[in-house]
């Protein structure tokens, strides 16, 4: 989730609660409180790139702490890879996966290799 959609977020959600937000800092707590629940919506990954290996292709996700982060950055990594198969008409096919950050509160990192093969 980028910055634009998470400030939409923070709109609608203070809009549906009813909060009034004043400039002495009104809504401390809640925002406390949100915290949490906006680190694990947002994972990213960065772009697929060659490996190096004929056919192989790399690319790495992160997602923000929380009990399940390491979830996250998985699908991020199996996502992209699936995107970038599906724009040759092909499907991914893994070769590695590793993954770091096993914490709360700590940046989950996804580590993927695969390799695009004829859909059967």
């Amino acid at each position: 989730m980028n910055l634009s959609g998470v400030s939409r977020f923070l709109s609608g959600l203070i809009k549906q609660i009813g909060l009034r937000v004043t400039a002495r800092g009104a809504l401390r707590l809640p925002l406390l409180v949100l915290v949490p629940v906006l680190m694990q919506a947002c994972a990213s990954s960065s772009p697929v790139v060659e490996s190096g290996n004929a056919g192989q292709y790399t690319l790495h996700a992160s997602a923000a702490g929380g009990s399940v982060a390491w979830a996250r950055s998985h699908k991020a990594v199996m996502q992209s890879a699936s995107d970038f198969c599906a724009q040759r008409g092909e499907v991914p096919s893994v070769v590695s996966e590793s993954s770091t950050g096993v914490r709360a509160l700590e940046s989950h990192q996804a580590q993927l290799t695969f390799e695009c093969h004829p859909r059967f």
